[in-house]
């Protein structure tokens, strides 16, 4: 008696678990909602997938000039504590 043998799913190696957000696109900015469409498909499932590229879309989104900004640098470095001087 033989058994059937069935095809394990490919193992993903991925940092971050599958929790990454989707990011969100600032409203009415066409290219941060081409980069949100890129991201979709970067993650799917498939030949396409592509970890790399789809962090490349969430680091871009961030990184696209929008007013206000996405993400904001405050305007004092934080304290060193290595003794390291700027």
């Amino acid at each position: 008696m033989t058994n059937p043998t069935t095809q394990e799913p490919p193992v993903v190696l991925s940092a971050d678990y599958g929790v990454r957000p989707r990011p969100e696109p600032a409203d009415g900015c066409t290219p941060c909602a081409f980069l949100v469409q890129w991201f979709d498909h970067y993650s799917g499932t498939g030949p396409q997938r592509d970890e790399s590229a789809a962090v490349d879309c969430v680091v871009e989104i961030r990184n696209h000039p929008h007013d206000p900004p996405k993400m904001r640098i405050k305007q004092f470095a934080p304290r060193s504590v290595s003794g390291v001087t700027s």
